[in-house]
This record gives C-alpha cells, sequence and structure tokens, in this order.
C-alpha cells in the first residue's frame, strides 16, 4: 500500500518532471516486482564467500529501465518505503521481490559460472537474509568484472543536507546512513544477494547486517 503524500515526499534533483509523473502516479510493489522480473537483464552473477569458511552465496546484478528502478528504490510504494512502513513489512517486500524475480535468476546461463549447486542457489534466494539493493561501488563481488561494477557511490550522491526524500525521519536523522537514506538516486543496476549458507544449508548473516532491516526504517539506508 502506498504511503500517503504527506508522509512521502519525493524532490528529485534531478530529471524531476519526467520522474515525477511517473512517482506521483497511483502503483503498487507487486506490479512493481513483476515488471521488473518480465524485463530485466540479467549482466552477471558470482560466487560470494565469507573467508575461511564455507558459507557462500550467488550475487547478481540486474539491469533494469530508470523508471523501474525509481519505482522500486524511491516510489511511495516501493522497497523502501516499505521498510519506512516497518521492519516487518520491509521483509515481507523482500520476500516478495525475490519471489517474483527467483525463477529468472534461475534460468539465467551466469549460473553456470556461480559455482554452486542449483539447488543450494535456489535455497539461497529463498532464505529470509537474501536480499536486494541498487549497485553500490566499491561492494562488487568480483573486482575484475566490468558489468557488476556499482553505480551508486559517496561521491556522487549529492551533499549531506539534500534531501530529496522527506518523510519526517530520514531527513531529520543525524546519521551517514541517513544523509544516504533521504537521496533518490535514479539508476538502472540492482544487486541481489543470496542468503550465506553452507553445505548443510545452515544460515549465517553477517554481523552488520543482523539489523538491516531497522537500520533501513530508521535511516533509509543499511
Amino acid at each position: 500500500m502506498p504511503l500517503p503524500s504527506d508522509r512521502w515526499l519525493v524532490e528529485p534533483a534531478s530529471d524531476a518532471d519526467q520522474r515525477l509523473a511517473l512517482l506521483d502516479a497511483p502503483g503498487d510493489f507487486d506490479t512493481v516486482a513483476s515488471n521488473i522480473a518480465s524485463s530485466l537483464e540479467v549482466l552477471c552473477g558470482h560466487r560470494s564467500q565469507i573467508q575461511g569458511t564455507d558459507f557462500k552465496r550467488p550475487v547478481y546484478t540486474l539491469k533494469v529501465t530508470r523508471p523501474l528502478f525509481d519505482q522500486f528504490f524511491n516510489a511511495s510504494y516501493g522497497y523502501r518505503a516499505a521498510f519506512y512502513q516497518s521492519p516487518g513489512t520491509g521483509m515481507d517486500a523482500n520476500r516478495l521481490f525475490l519471489k517474483a524475480i527467483t525463477p529468472r535468476l534461475l534460468a539465467d546461463h551466469s549460473n553456470a559460472s556461480i559455482h554452486i549447486d542449483s539447488k543450494l542457489i535456489a535455497e539461497s534466494l529463498t532464505t529470509p537474509s537474501a536480499k536486494a539493493w541498487l549497485a553500490e561501488s566499491g561492494k562488487e563481488p568480483c573486482r575484475d568484472c566490468p558489468t557488476c561494477r556499482g553505480e551508486w557511490s559517496t561521491g556522487n550522491c549529492g551533499p549531506p543536507e539534500l534531501a530529496e526524500i522527506r518523510n519526517g525521519r530520514w531527513e531529520t536523522a543525524n546519521s551517514v546512513k541517513a544523509e544516504w537514506g533521504r537521496k533518490a538516486p535514479y539508476l538502472t543496476k540492482l544487486r541481489v544477494m543470496g542468503a550465506f549458507l553452507d553445505v548443510h544449508r545452515n544460515e549465517l548473516v553477517p554481523h552488520d547486517k543482523r539489523a538491516r532491516a531497522q537500520e533501513i526504517h530508521d535511516f533509509g539506508w543499511s
């Protein structure tokens, strides 16, 4: 359910007229997830592994249109808006999105280069700590892969005080994560990261991501 306009106001710093025509129109996250699932391009897939352990996961970099990215990441009915409502609502949106795109990921030829059993990939993508986000520069799963190069960085997100999203929380929070969270990036790449599993299907959540849902709720970023 979209948030009312008095709780979620988007003021894009770029391409405002074009973007607001879409962001202000009625929408819902189910439709956004379905549209991304049907049109996404898988740029690459890689295996990410926690050093010194058997815990590994698939990581995909996806390309979507800028309007779909905008709806997914910045709209009042989008992914982050769900976390803004509550951590649990955000987790529900995360689960819905991964469920929508997993069949497309499992069918992609890039799985051959991930070197993880296909059943483990499927389970990793449907385990609760699997997640989606934008593609951050410096967090590429493979530094030598040009297609998974991140688009977003602290150097291109604008000044800290710039609040493109105003919801009464993120633009007032005194946190570096809130400085990033109140931005409305207009990009084309999403990153999908499975859960870290070992061969026995045990799940490991890195310590700095155990409060991810709460952090996005509080700051718009994790």
